[in-house]
């Protein structure tokens, strides 16, 4: 089975949520969730986190190529997979896995986590692409919002923005989500401002410089 195959679960889930209903700990939505516990399951993402010593994958859940538009409406844009594994040691070295690694694993379903999170006894696992991340080096783009503020990508600000991107954010989970978000974003914020003076010196003062004084 499939994502596809826990619609019902994300459908009950958003149906009390729109409700007002309390879903943490509602009866109804456990026992839902009991219907799919020990079912096998597999799922494509990118490897962000290798906790051996919890003997876990973390995986953001990415190939969303066989889904339906009714499941990608319903999970979480960052729908993580936690693998768990007694031997992840032994699956880490054989399979040579690393962060960043694009894999389809396949496990037990343990639990589910509203609609964001799904934790799964990892019987298997393959690399479906090395290294390819949630942002690739290839993909990587300009600091919008910096450009439009400093006038140019090649001023020392700027520089030390791309800096703070590749050399801190770039490094952890948390980071990279963030860069994706500022990516998603900043085009139109930067092309907004543009032409208004007034806010690219408000902006430049009172957020960038300030940033850039703590590194």
């Amino acid at each position: 089975m499939n994502l596809n195959d826990l619609l019902p679960y994300f459908e009950l889930y958003k149906e009390l949520k729109d409700s007002g209903k309390e879903t943490v700990l509602n009866d109804e939505l456990q026992e839902k969730e009991q219907e799919f516990v020990n079912k096998e399951i597999t799922v494509s993402g990118i490897v962000n986190e290798i906790d051996t010593q919890k003997n876990e994958l973390i995986i953001t859940h990415r190939d969303k190529s066989d889904e339906s538009d009714k499941i990608r409406n319903l999970i979480s844009n960052h729908f993580f997979i936690f693998s768990s594994a007694g031997n992840i040691d032994d699956i880490l070295k054989q399979f040579n896995i690393q962060k960043n690694d694009l894999v389809k694993v396949t496990g037990n379903i343990i639990s589910l986590h509203r609609q964001s999170v799904l934790r799964i006894k990892l019987s298997s696992v393959s690399v479906t692409e090395k290294n390819h991340g949630l942002i690739k080096a290839s993909d990587k783009k300009g600091c919008f919002i910096a450009t439009a503020v400093y006038g140019s990508r090649e001023t020392k600000e700027v520089l030390r923005f791309y800096e703070l991107r590749d050399n801190v954010l770039s490094k952890s989970f948390g980071g990279r989500l963030f860069i994706k978000f500022y990516y998603a974003v900043s085009p139109f914020l930067a092309k907004w401002i543009d032409d208004k003076p007034g806010i690219k010196s408000f902006v430049r003062k009172n957020i960038l410089d300030k940033i850039l004084e703590k590194l």
